[in-house]
């Protein structure tokens, strides 16, 4: 029976162990993109629109920073579907060692040579570039190049980057170049050696994570698209996941994805703070004040053991009452769920907070 239990566990999905349990017809916290559960934030729909502005507006250079899983990808999806099919686009997110691994990454991401191919001379990639970018002027066309990750960019090939500007008429830009990277990219930037590249660029935006208000929309919809209830994680976890998220998509997809299996496990209908803060620990997050008392530099999120303390009032450092007991680790939680008939109707928890 056992072994019948760890096959079902490895030979079907995670998610499935909740799904049901949930009433979700999909898994609602996926961390890979799904159109369909596509969130803008105040900041994603101004970034969306300064992207989308310079872009049509054949501006050159366009930089866009944030911080690891802040929803740069998001974004950066969400503007191809905003271009349309009049702009060709390239994505470029390989590491890229070389001027020459640029131009070849390039032209192939735009079509004009084979991937894998034999590799050409710089040159033989400049022409091709070239004309191909000319071409589609002339048919009233727009031609974009996105660069992922640009903040490891080594300084000769960010002067490649800067060399792609050339292409341009009397009166255009040919091709339009969006610099996406984490903070780091912004310093970079502020170089000297990079003072030409800096000059050129155009139009600047970063991205902000969410603020408390919008972690709470942004979890709510991605339930209700699941065709599951809004309302399973209560207002204290919602608030408890804010801290330890700061307000960053990726996180909460982590934390509410793995406090959904928790409650499954446990046997609850709903989510609350006391299951978000057994997972944040079982992660390595880290926070330790409560809202009212955040400030952007306050937040702590590191890799050692949670700091949370209890006092004699029985609250922690972030003010919030202690209720555990979940399985303390990932794996106890999955062999908690494991023992529980598949199917079988839980009978709900009373709720202990909104």
């Amino acid at each position: 029976m056992r072994t019948h239990l760890w096959a079902h566990l490895f030979l079907n999905p995670m998610d499935a162990l909740y799904q049901q349990y949930f009433g979700f017809k999909e898994a609602p916290f996926n961390i890979s993109w799904d159109r369909s559960f596509l969130y803008l934030s105040a900041s994603h729909r101004e970034g969306l629109a300064q992207l989308s502005y310079g872009v049509k507006g054949r501006k050159g250079f366009i930089v866009l920073t944030g911080e690891v899983g802040t929803g740069k990808t998001t974004l950066i999806r969400a503007l191809f579907n905003e271009l349309g099919a009049s702009t060709h686009t390239a994505l470029i997110f390989n590491t890229i060692v070389s001027p020459k691994d640029l131009m070849r990454y390039v032209c192939e991401e735009f079509g004009l040579v084979e991937i894998k191919q034999t590799a050409r001379d710089i040159h033989d990639y400049v022409v091709l570039l070239n004309e191909f970018l000319l071409e589609t002027y002339q048919q009233g066309e727009n031609c974009a190049l996105i660069i992922d990750e640009a903040q490891n960019l080594s300084p000769d090939v960010l002067e490649s980057v800067r060399l792609l500007s050339n292409f341009e008429t009397s009166k255009d830009k040919l091709l339009q170049i969006l610099l996406v990277g984490q903070p780091e990219l912004a310093d970079r930037l502020n170089s000297p050696e990079l003072r030409q590249l800096k000059q050129r660029v155009t139009l600047r935006y970063g991205l902000r994570n969410l603020t408390l208000g919008e972690s709470s929309e942004y979890i709510g919809n991605r339930l209700q698209i699941a065709g599951g209830n809004s309302t399973i994680f209560t207002h204290k976890a919602v608030e408890t996941i804010y801290l330890y998220s700061r307000g960053i998509p990726r996180i909460i997809n982590v934390l509410c994805d793995n406090a959904l299996l928790t409650s499954y496990a446990l046997g609850r209908r709903e989510v609350d703070a006391s299951i978000i803060r057994e997972v944040a620990e079982d992660l390595n997050l880290r926070t330790g004040q409560p809202i009212a008392g955040l400030s952007k530099d306050q937040f702590s999120f590191g890799s050692d053991e949670a700091h949370f303390s209890v006092g004699a009032n029985g609250k922690d450092s972030a003010g919030l009452s202690e209720i555990p007991q979940a399985p303390k680790t990932f794996f106890a939680r999955v062999r908690s769920a494991l023992r529980k008939p598949f199917g079988r109707t839980q009978t709900p928890a009373t709720p202990r907070e909104r």
